[in-house]
């Protein structure tokens, strides 16, 4: 059985609390220049995914520090999984002028962050 197909299994943690974590400094960053290293396929909890990863910009501790995106795919009435010209995935191949995600590889990238919902800083690519 692959990590995909590992059914959702509930665990008893005991107690869970706020715990401290190493904190990264993403502006020396910013405006960087780097390219696109990996496009690959996922399936979640929500359905089918595209993840666009960058080469490695920076080490912390023992963890490579990569910026990435996450694109949504869907999957019509007859089972095939794609995208629609006007998603996010669509607009972003568009900008890029290439017609598959799989051309994204080697592309060259301007570092940038973003703010998830908590407010945590992360890098992010034009």
């Amino acid at each position: 059985m692959t990590e995909q197909e590992k059914p959702n299994t509930q665990v008893e943690l005991g107690e869970v609390g706020m715990i401290d974590l190493p904190s990264f400094d993403a502006k020396p960053y910013i405006g960087k220049e780097t390219k696109i290293a990996s496009v690959t396929t996922h399936q979640g909890n929500f359905g089918y995914y595209v993840k666009v990863e960058t080469d490695v910009v920076a080490k912390f501790g023992d963890k490579e520090i990569s910026a990435s995106k996450i694109f949504g795919l869907q999957e019509d009435a007859n089972g095939k999984i794609g995208w629609g010209e006007d998603t996010k995935l669509g607009i972003y191949l568009k900008k890029w002028k290439v017609p598959h995600f799989k051309e994204l590889v080697g592309k060259k990238v301007i570092l940038q962050t973003r703010l998830n919902k908590d407010g945590q800083e992360f890098l992010d690519f034009n």
